[in-house]
C-alpha cells in the first residue's frame, strides 16, 4: 500500500521503476580494475570479520539485542504473515532477515545495515585512501552502495538508541551498558569513514539534501513515538513476569500497552520508510 495505495502514489512508483529500468539499459558500465576489485575483497573480507564478531562472538551481544531493542515482543505480537524465527528457541542465527532488521530499525540504531563498514573502509596511508575515493567517484556500483550506506546512516539517531538503553537495558550490569556505548562508538567511526571516502561535509552523502526536507516534515512526528514505544517495552516487559496474577484493571492496561506497542511499531516503520 506504501507503494501503490492511491493512483498518484502507484503513477510516480511505476514511473520510478520504469525511468530505473531504462537508465539501465542505456548506461555504460564502469568495468572495475584488477586494482579495485583486490580493494573491493579485502573490503568485504574486514567488515565481514567485525560484522561476525560483534554479532556471533560477542557474549553480549545476544542478551543486550534483547533488551534494547523490541526483538522478544517482535515474536510475540501479531505482526507480519511469518513468526519472527524459524525456530522459537534459537538465538539471534534463527532469526529471520526481517526482524532481525526490523529490530533495529525501530530503535532508530540501524545497526545492521551499516556495521562492518568502518573496518571496511580503514586505510592505512593517503595512498589507500586516494584508492577509495577514486572508486567512489569514478564506479558507479561502489558509489551507490556508500551512497546507501550514507542515507541509513542519516536516518540513524544516537539519542533515541541511547534512550533505549537507558529505558530498557539492566542499568546495574555495567557492560551491557558498555556495549551500547562501544555500539554508538561505531556509528560515529562509520560517519567518519563515509565522509573520508565520500569527501562530504554531510555523512547523508548525495542523499543529504533530500533527507534534510524529508527529516524536517516527519522527525517531528517520528521523535516522540520512539520515545513512546521505549516508554510502553519498559511497562510492559514489568508487566510480563505476572500476566497471570495481573487483576481485572491490570489485564486490561495490559492489552492497552499491546495495542499501543502495536501501534508505535507501525508508525515508525512507516517513518523510516525503508522498514516494515
Amino acid at each position: 500500500t506504501q507503494n501503490f495505495g492511491a493512483n498518484s502514489i502507484a503513477q510516480r512508483t511505476l514511473d520510478t521503476y520504469t525511468s530505473a529500468v531504462c537508465r539501465e539499459a542505456f548506461t555504460r558500465h564502469v568495468e572495475p580494475s584488477a586494482e579495485w576489485r583486490n580493494r573491493m575483497a579485502k573490503i568485504s573480507d574486514m567488515s565481514c570479520a567485525d560484522y561476525r564478531y560483534l554479532v556471533r562472538e560477542e557474549p553480549r551481544f545476544v542478551p543486550y539485542f534483547r533488551q534494547a531493542t523490541p526483538e522478544l515482543e517482535l515474536g510475540s505480537l501479531n505482526i507480519g504473515s511469518r513468526p519472527a524465527k524459524r525456530k522459537p528457541k534459537g538465538g539471534i542465527e534463527s532469526l529471520r532477515a526481517i526482524p532481525w532488521t526490523f529490530a533495529w530499525a525501530q530503535t532508530r540504531a540501524h545497526l545492521s545495515a551499516w556495521l562492518g563498514v568502518s573496518a571496511g573502509l580503514q586505510y592505512q596511508d593517503e595512498a589507500e585512501l586516494n584508492e577509495l575515493r577514486a572508486m567512489y567517484k569514478q564506479w558507479p556500483w561502489f558509489r551507490e552502495n556508500v551512497d546507501l550506506i550514507a542515507m541509513i546512516l542519516s536516518k540513524s539517531d544516537f539519542s533515541i538508541q541511547k534512550n533505549y538503553d537507558e529505558q530498557l537495558v539492566e542499568q546495574n550490569n555495567k557492560s551491557l551498558l558498555a556495549l551500547g556505548e562501544e555500539v554508538r562508538n561505531k556509528l560515529v567511526q562509520t560517519r567518519e569513514a563515509v565522509l573520508d571516502v565520500t569527501e562530504s561535509v554531510s555523512f547523508g552523502g548525495s542523499h543529504s539534501a533530500f533527507m534534510r526536507a524529508s527529516t524536517q516534515i516527519r522527525h517531528p512526528y517520528v521523535d516522540p513515538v520512539n520515545v513512546i514505544q521505549a516508554e510502553l517495552l519498559k511497562r510492559l516487559r514489568k508487566m510480563e513476569g505476572k500476566v497471570k496474577e495481573l487483576t481485572e484493571e491490570e489485564q486490561k492496561e495490559y492489552r492497552t500497552l499491546q495495542d499501543a506497542l502495536i501501534l508505535s511499531i507501525n508508525a515508525i516503520a512507516q517513518g523510516m520508510r525503508n522498514s516494515g
